[in-house]
C-alpha cells in the first residue's frame, strides 16, 4: 500500500503533490481502496491457470490504480506530472 509523506526526501522514491488536507483525506481513501482491491486478488494470483485480464478482481485493483494516479497527477508538482507522463503512468 502507498503512503503519503509529510516531509520531502523521507522516502527514495515517489511524487510530490501539494493538496489540502482534504485532497490528503480523498487520496488515502483511494490507497485504502487499493489495498483492500489488492488483497482480493491474492489467491488469484497463486492460480496458474488464470490469465490477469480473466479475473473481474483484477478489474477493481486496475480501476482503483488509475483513480490513485489520476489523483497524484492533478495534485502533483509540473515535475511529478512530468515524471507520470514519462513512466506512462497516465495520459494527460
Amino acid at each position: 500500500m502507498g503512503e503519503i509523506l509529510q516531509e520531502k526526501g523521507t522516502s527514495p522514491y515517489g511524487f510530490q503533490i501539494e493538496a489540502t488536507d482534504e485532497e490528503v483525506r480523498k487520496l488515502n481513501r483511494l490507497l485504502a481502496n487499493n489495498s483492500t482491491e489488492d488483497m482480493e486478488t491474492f489467491w488469484d494470483a497463486h492460480t496458474p491457470f488464470l490469465q490477469y485480464n480473466q479475473n473481474r478482481e483484477n478489474d477493481g485493483y486496475d480501476r482503483t490504480m488509475q483513480q490513485i494516479y489520476r489523483q497524484i497527477y492533478r495534485l502533483g508538482t509540473p515535475e511529478t506530472r512530468h515524471q507520470m507522463e514519462e513512466l506512462g503512468l497516465i495520459n494527460p
